[in-house]
Formats: C-alpha cells, structure tokens, sequence
C-alpha cells in the first residue's frame, strides 16, 4: 500500500464554489481510498455554556482521468472507496487506472478560512484467488429464473464471479446493471446442432453477426468464430464428449481458446473430455481446461458453481478474469467450497512455463482434503504419481521435474461408494 497526504487551505471568498485537486495514481492499483477531515464545527463559550456551530461544509467527490465525475458524496461521508467491482454508494465501480485523477471538494461554506486534510491510499494488485461459473443461463434462452435473480443465486453460493452464456443470445448482457460483490462477465453459448461453445466478450451490448450464426456448415461456423474473435471474444468449445450435444464440427483450422472439460456433475463424457484434452496436452498444445454448470435451474444434480472454475487473477474486473482464463491460471472444483489445488515449479502457477534445469523439483498442495482421497500427480510423459492422502487438512508434496513437457493435478475421492474426481488443475509447462 501507499499513501498520498494533501492539507489543502481555502478561504472564506472561495465559499460555494468547486475545486479539483489533482494526484497521481500508480500504475497496477487494485483500489483506492480517501478520507478527508476539517473542522466543520466552531465552539464559543458563553455565560450559559458552549455554542456550537457549524462553520465549515466541504463535499468531496473523485474524476479519473478522462474527466469523468465517478461520483459524489457531498459531506456525507468521510471517506469513500473504489475499485473494479464495488464501490461506496454514490460511486461508479471501475478499473483503477493508471494517471492522473483528481479529489473534486465543493467549498459549500467557509466562515473564514478552513484546512483541508486529505489522505489517499492505494492497494497494488496481487494474484487472488476468484471463483467462478462461466457456464449459465437465463429466461433469454431456456434458463428458468430472470438475469436478476439468477447473480442472486451465484452471490448466494459464494461465486466471485459468473459468465451469463444464453443460447444464441446477448440480450442478458444488457440486464446486468452494476451487480455489487461479483463480476458478471457477458457471454453467449453459440448453439448449433453440430456442437455449442461459449464466447466471453468484453462489453455489455447487444451482439449482432454479419455472419449466419445459425450456421449450417463448417465455413459457416468459421466465419461466427472469426468475427467473435475479431471482436476481442474469447471462446470455449463446451462438452465436448456430452452423448447428445458434443462437438461435431473437428478440433482444427477455426479459432478457439480453451475447451470445457467439466460441464455439471461429473460423469462419463466428462471423463473423456479430460482424456482427450490430455492427448492434446502430450501432443504439444497448450489450451487451458475450463468448467462450468450450465445450470438452467436449480436441480439436485446441478447448481450454481457445480463445478467451480478457480482463477488465480491480478483483480476480478472482467479484463483481468478472461486473460487469467486464456493462460490456464486456474483449476477446476467440485464446488465454491470443494479442494483447492495448488502448484509451484521455480516460482510458476498453473498456465505458467518453467525452465527445466537438473536438479529442479516443484511442490504441489492439496487444500480440504479428507483422509483416503487421491491424489494424482501427472505429466507429459504420461507417468502418474498415485498417493493417498492420510489425513483431513491441507496436504503438501514436493517432486523431482523431469524432462517432461508438463505437470498437472487430479484429485479422487469416494463418494456414493465411486471414487469421482473432484478437483482437476490445469498444467504447468516445462520447457
């Protein structure tokens, strides 16, 4: 953290009019406080006891840099905050940006002259851990609850984050407003017969196609995929193994970003969606694995954060969600509450490529794990490490790297008398 302090003096013949004070904001701050002070009330003793009175009034409101008034709290409150995805009432959510913003004071009243004391304080960004569902519907498609009602629902089961993916559609885009204490990520699962894959973009608009998007060919759905790209989406191709809507359409010459291996409770096609996308990891390529409910209802099976994607990201604006998505930072859990996966090799997390060098060894762990689960440590080479895990608590393994070309997680425990993966990371690379 750093601090910036201002006493700012103004005078009874600056009394109802505004002033801007500048300052700078660092570069990668995550958010920023102000508080301010001044003496508002006078005493005078008298014969009967002591007046008060008040003699000062100063509102405080912030512009950032492109001359925007983010808000206004008049002299109400004393102190104030802002970053990405929330913000004291009266003020505007956003990114902190870099540059020069400004503390705006209306001067309201002054008896005769009056000290201002100004504190700013900013926080730097730092990888967090975000957890989120990117896989969702609402009553703009075949969901059953309104766009409203459905952030509720993942704010409820503790989600950091949500993608809003109707079919076909990108009108919930446009209902999201400013949902406080969670990002909302626009979205739209494109929905063919032949497969479905979701688009992640980064505005909250209407998206209309100049291409067919009910495609009926394969150079039909090339073009969609090229002019979602065009316009700064990213894209997952969704259950890809699922028996009745998986992905028919081949796995080369169109543009994709990750592939969602987990879709809802994990089951045979899940299974092999992983399998596929480890033969994909052998053979070189490098695309992050992703998961999500695809909840369209609240059922027993399936709800909001089953599974659960778990990123680790430098802030949870939607900027800094899909970049830490597209470099694979994350894994995926069973639920908001289920085990947390964790890798280091030389100082690098899951998406990240480490250097090999004889000698190099990596530490894996495993958070909220229970006695008898398993745990599999598996790489390039398709060589697996199986190790059962002794007790309940947070378990740590160091290992030897090897020449392989990556290293990733699996977690196994019992339920329903299976033994079910639970928790599945993405890699990291060797190189």
């Amino acid at each position: 953290m750093t601090e910036l302090h201002f006493e700012l003096t103004f005078r009874q013949n600056q009394e109802r009019t505004y002033v801007k004070h500048p300052f700078t904001v660092p570069a990668g701050t995550d958010r920023m406080e102000i508080d301010y002070d001044y003496p508002r009330f006078g005493k005078e003793q008298n014969q009967n006891g002591v007046k008060i009175e008040e003699e000062n009034i100063i509102d405080l409101g912030l512009y950032s840099p492109d001359g925007e008034l983010k808000g206004w709290s008049g002299s109400d409150k004393k102190s104030i905050f802002i970053c990405a995805t929330e913000a004291t009432a009266g003020y505007i959510p956003c990114p902190i940006c870099e540059g020069q913003w400004a503390a705006a004071l209306g001067l309201y009243k002054i008896k005769s002259e009056v000290t201002v004391k100004l504190h700013i304080r900013f926080y730097p960004k730092q990888k967090r851990l975000y957890k989120g569902d990117i896989h969702m519907h609402t009553i703009n498609s075949d969901g059953a609850y309104m766009t409203a009602e459905v952030i509720d629902f993942c704010k409820k089961a503790g989600l950091d984050f949500i993608a809003l993916t109707d079919h076909n559609n990108t009108v919930q885009n446009t209902e999201i407003g400013h949902a406080e204490n969670i990002t909302v990520i626009p979205g739209m699962e494109y929905t063919n017969y032949r497969g479905h894959a979701n688009f992640y973009f980064n505005e909250y608009k209407i998206q209309t196609f100049d291409s067919a998007l009910l495609s009926n060919t394969f150079d039909e759905m090339k073009k969609i995929f090229l002019e979602a790209k065009a316009r700064g989406a990213l894209i997952s191709l969704n259950h890809v193994d699922c028996p009745f809507c998986g992905w028919k359409f081949g796995y080369k010459d169109f543009p994709y970003d990750m592939v969602e291996v987990w879709n809802g409770p994990m089951k045979e096609s899940e299974m092999r969606a992983i399998a596929r996308w480890h033969q994909w990891l052998c053979e070189g390529k490098k695309i992050p694995a992703v998961g999500g409910s695809d909840t369209h209802r609240n059922e027993l099976a399936r709800t909001y954060g089953t599974p659960t994607t778990f990123v680790y990201a430098d802030g949870n604006s939607v900027d800094e969600l899909r970049t830490a998505l597209s470099k694979g930072n994350s894994f995926i859990s069973i639920a908001p509450n289920g085990p947390r996966l964790n890798m280091d090799i030389n100082g690098k997390i899951f998406g990240e490529t480490a250097l090999w060098k004889a000698g190099l060894t990596g530490k894996f762990s495993v958070e909220g794990c229970n006695a008898g689960d398993v745990v599999k440590l598996i790489n390039g080479k398709n060589q697996i490490v199986e190790q059962i895990i002794p007790f309940r608590g947070v378990y740590t393994q160091e290992f030897a790297v090897e020449k392989a070309s990556f290293y990733r997680i699996e977690l196994y425990r019992n339920l329903i008398g299976i033994d079910m993966l639970v928790s599945l990371s993405n890699p990291i690379y060797v190189e």
